[in-house]
């Protein structure tokens, strides 16, 4: 045990480094993380040791799911549905066939081995693409298709790397057995994830304190996932769906404090998981098999993006048939933005140990990951300006007056919070209040100088939302009647329901 405990501590005091030095050089941490791991393998400094795939399977896969879907945008994600789910369904499977056809042909796997490949590298990781994303003015809705799509995608990915996993295992395909199998994964995947994500939301919803809050998601995510896992669900997708439910009520009945308690817990047990599936790779390699494997590297390289745009530009036409297109940049984007990373190193090290060609998969996975993250990751954000998605990018001086605006506004909030509940005196409120008021004035004389106007998609919804909180508070504290908050509530909600229709009327025009 101390001796795993003093492995666990390398790891993670190099992670810690690595996460440092990626972001004084602003670059995404995954991409320097896949670096230091490649230098790893190459000059074989850590013990060979083997890690048992289970742990992988249910402890990693897990956290790495729900931190992603905890923090998805589910409203925007809803308005994106089609594209969202012509990528996760038929575009991954699309996707995995094209792309297992090129790699048996180019690289020699076996064809169901290729399959297994292709099911691998059909996972994306959105991580380099969303910090670019941030980084740069792109539309909301491609966003939040890329967004949905990998989460959903990523659900089905590993569905099928399962499926595909038990047909090299037996050595021959039995097709009604592979639909049985994928029909009860999909289904008791969604059913099982809604019922442990509508019962963790409303356990959060009555947490006590943070601590508590934090354990009872902890207990939600495995519970979901075992549970799913023993009845031959899909424990990703019931992941997935319950880690949306979540972070739907999370962003909606609780408060800043909790919000941000719990977003930080997850962040950091994804940030460890990352760093340690990057350097146990540099456990399972070793430098001679990386170096002979560099040849079908590339050419799983060429077969996934073949593979990808295949799904993408069919997938799509197919929309803009049906009246539902999107732009050629936005599928461009999608297919320049397929870069792998922890998920797909997860499912690979999750294989069966006695699975054939399991070191062959597991050096080619790492290696797309690293050319992936090295050739897309880093000139993301070029590409986007190159394309035309990237809008002009706001001045540090229009950013920062954001900044204070949102964040003086939210305090002068906190102060009145603890002037009613009687925690400060109304001349420390008073004294605080006229200081965050003198900020507020500066910035949004800065915002008026750079020609910078309010956002009324932006700000009505927020309003919307903020008052239909405020009338269920109120109802909960016996303020007002049930009947009544009803009331208000529906009409608020036909409010925002018009809000939503306007804005998508509006990119639609677009």
């Amino acid at each position: 045990m101390r001796e795993y405990l003093e492995q666990l501590l390398i790891v993670l005091a190099i992670g810690s480094g690595i996460a440092i030095l990626a972001k004084r050089v602003n670059a995404p941490y995954n991409v320097a993380l896949v670096v230091v791991g490649l230098l790893l393998v190459l000059m074989d400094v850590l013990p060979r040791t083997t890690m048992d795939p289970n742990v992988v399977l249910l402890l990693f896969l897990p956290i790495l799911v729900f931190q992603g879907a905890l923090s998805a945008d589910d409203v925007s994600m809803k308005r994106a549905a089609r594209p969202i789910l012509a990528l996760a369904v038929p575009g991954v499977a699309i996707s995995l066939v094209a792309t297992a056809t090129i790699a048996a042909w180019e690289i020699g796997l076996p064809f169901a081995v290729a399959l297994l490949l292709g099911a691998v590298l059909a996972i994306t990781d959105t991580v380099s693409v969303l910090l670019a994303f941030r980084s740069v003015r792109v539309p909301h809705k491609l966003a939040a298709i890329m967004e949905g799509e990998s989460l959903f995608n990523d659900g089905t990915a590993l569905v099928l790397v399962s499926v595909c996993a038990t047909v090299v295992m037996q050595g021959y395909a039995d097709p009604s057995a592979i639909a049985r199998m994928l029909l009860v994964a999909i289904v008791a995947g969604l059913l099982l994830g809604a019922v442990g994500g509508t019962v963790g939301a409303f356990v959060l919803r009555f947490a006590p304190d943070d601590l508590t809050a934090i354990l009872a998601s902890l207990v939600a995510v495995f519970a979901t996932s075992l549970l799913t896992e023993h009845l031959h669900g899909s424990a990703v997708i019931a992941v997935v769906v319950a880690g949306v439910l979540v972070g739907h009520e999370m962003r909606t009945h609780l408060e800043p404090s909790r919000v941000l308690a719990l977003q930080g817990f997850w962040e950091v047990a994804a940030f460890v998981i990352n760093v340690w599936l990057f350097l146990l790779v540099g456990i399972q390699l070793s430098g001679d098999m990386l170096v002979r494997e560099a040849w079908p590297i590339l050419l799983a390289v060429v077969a996934l993006h073949a593979g990808r745009a295949v799904a993408v530009y069919v997938c799509f036409g197919a929309l803009h048939l049906s009246g539902q297109g999107v732009p050629w940049p936005w599928q461009h984007v999608m297919v320049f933005g397929n870069v792998k990373g922890a998920l797909s190193m997860a499912a690979v090290l999750a294989l069966p140990q006695d699975i054939p060609y399991r070191e062959r998969l597991i050096a080619i996975v790492f290696g797309v990951t690293l050319v992936t993250l090295l050739t897309q990751a880093l000139p993301f954000r070029r590409f986007l300006t190159w394309l035309g998605v990237a809008g002009t990018a706001a001045s540090p001086e229009v950013d920062s007056g954001r900044a204070v605006l949102i964040g003086a506004r939210r305090a002068q909030l906190e102060l009145d919070q603890l002037l009613a509940s009687g925690l400060i005196s109304r001349r420390e409120h008073a004294e605080q209040r006229a200081a965050f008021q003198r900020d507020i004035i500066d910035a949004e004389r800065t915002l008026r100088a750079a020609g910078m106007q309010s956002h009324g998609d932006v700000v009505l919804p927020a309003v919307l939302t903020a008052q239909k909180a405020a009338i269920l508070d109120a109802e909960r504290r016996g303020l007002i009647t049930e009947r009544t908050a009803g009331e208000h509530v529906a009409a608020l909600d036909e409010k925002l329901l018009e809000a939503a229709a306007g804005e998508h009327s509006r990119e639609h025009g677009q």
